[in-house]
Parts: structure tokens; C-alpha cells; sequence
């Protein structure tokens, strides 16, 4: 599993660096998520609620903002199935437009300690805007790893790499094919045996839709998670 896990990630990196066009808009942005997960069925399903908040334009507005709610089931020790919901509200030119999603997931956890594990995660996600009647599918491929620091238990490095490709062509969503990469570089804390704090680096590459130029966003990412 981990040499599949580093096959896809390498394959992310290299589909990203393809794309990537010259002179691509830059902004320095910031994400912050908070995240609950907890049991309903004790070792078998579960559920997850996250939050989170985009700024834009050096810091400086409003961008986006996420509710994510999802159950997962999970199938082994290692490996677990979910099923979720997303409503997004991003900030256009002209007021606000928003989205609907519907989201399937495999999800591959190494270890059940999150400052020392190999995470692979693959989704699906059906997308409803109301700019246009017709849905676009996304596929997601996610990679991470957390190591932990010799001299702190409760203090790891983290990396992780996200790869986005459109299934099918929409006015609003884009062409088929590559749509964005998201390469973070950080730090997990552990502050209590239930909940852990990711600080770090994202560099998001976005491909244009239509004749929009692609974007690469330099984002101050921050995510606490508390498990009940």
C-alpha cells in the first residue's frame, strides 16, 4: 500500500507540473477549518462536521465559506467508506454565488496515531452551482504523511498533495481534465490526546476555466480537529 501511495502522489506532482502555464495570477491567501468527528456506532460508523473560512486578496476579503457535514463507515482497520454533503458560498464581482455537493470517499489510514501515519484518500464529488443547471464530477486524489519530531511526541512534520480532475466539461466548472493541485508543507500538534492543530503552507495551483488565466494562491492554512 505504501509504495501505491507513493506512485500516486509522484503522479500528482508531475500531472500538476504539465499544466502549470506561464505567468499565472498570484495571491497570498488564508484558510482556517475546524473540524469535529466522533462515534455513533462504536468501531463501525461515525460521523464528521467541518467548518471553514477563505480569505483572499492579500488577507484582505471575504472568499469562501464551507460547511461539510459526512459518515463514514469504516470496513477495516485501516480502511473506511464515507458518504457527505458540502454547501459552499464564495464571493463573486457581483454579490455571492453558491454550491451544492455531494461526495463520495475511500479513505486509507497506516495508523491510528495522526503524527505518524500514511493517509491516502480517494473521492468523487457530484457539484450542483446555481450559475448553470448542469453538474459537474470531480475526481480528488489526496496523499499525506506525518512524521514525528525525535526531541516531541506530540509535535510531527506534515505534507500532503491533492490533485483535482474534471470529469466532464461545464461553462462554470471548466474542461475536462486537470483542474488544480495543492501542495501543503507543515506542522500537526498534538494539544490533548483528543484534538491536534495543522499549521502550515499551501500552494494551490488552479487551471483557468474558459479564458480565465491559472492562479497560484500562497495560502496560510491553519485546521484544529477534536475528536469526542
Amino acid at each position: 500500500m505504501k509504495k501505491i501511495i507513493k506512485l500516486v502522489f509522484s503522479l500528482g506532482i508531475a500531472l500538476s507540473a504539465v499544466s502549470i502555464k506561464a505567468d499565472p495570477v498570484e495571491d497570498n491567501r488564508a484558510w482556517a477549518m475546524v473540524v469535529g468527528e466522533g462515534q455513533l456506532i462504536p468501531g463501525k460508523l461515525r460521523w464528521y462536521l467541518e467548518a471553514q473560512g477563505r480569505f483572499k486578496d492579500d488577507w484582505k476579503n471575504y472568499d469562501q465559506a464551507f460547511i461539510r457535514p459526512a459518515l463514514n463507515w469504516q470496513i477495516s482497520e485501516h480502511s473506511s467508506l464515507w458518504l457527505g454533503y458540502l454547501y459552499a458560498d464564495t464571493k463573486t464581482a457581483n454579490g455571492h454565488s453558491y454550491e451544492d455537493r455531494v461526495w463520495q470517499q475511500y479513505q486509507y489510514v497506516s495508523s491510528k496515531d495522526p503524527g505518524n501515519t500514511w493517509l491516502f484518500r480517494s473521492r468523487l464529488e457530484q457539484r450542483f452551482h446555481d450559475v448553470d443547471d448542469k453538474t459537474s464530477h470531480r475526481f480528488r486524489q489526496l496523499i499525506r504523511r506525518s512524521i514525528p519530531m525525535s526531541q516531541s511526541a506530540s509535535l510531527s512534520y506534515l505534507f500532503w498533495d491533492e490533485w483535482m480532475v474534471n470529469l466532464n466539461k461545464t461553462n462554470w466548472a471548466g474542461d475536462n481534465g486537470f483542474a488544480q493541485n495543492r501542495l501543503f508543507a507543515g506542522f500537526l500538534y498534538k494539544t490533548t490526546a483528543n484534538s491536534r492543530l495543522e499549521l502550515g503552507y499551501v500552494n494551490q495551483y488552479v487551471d483557468g476555466a474558459k479564458n480565465s488565466p491559472n492562479q497560484s494562491n500562497h495560502i496560510l492554512s491553519t485546521s484544529f480537529f477534536v475528536q469526542f
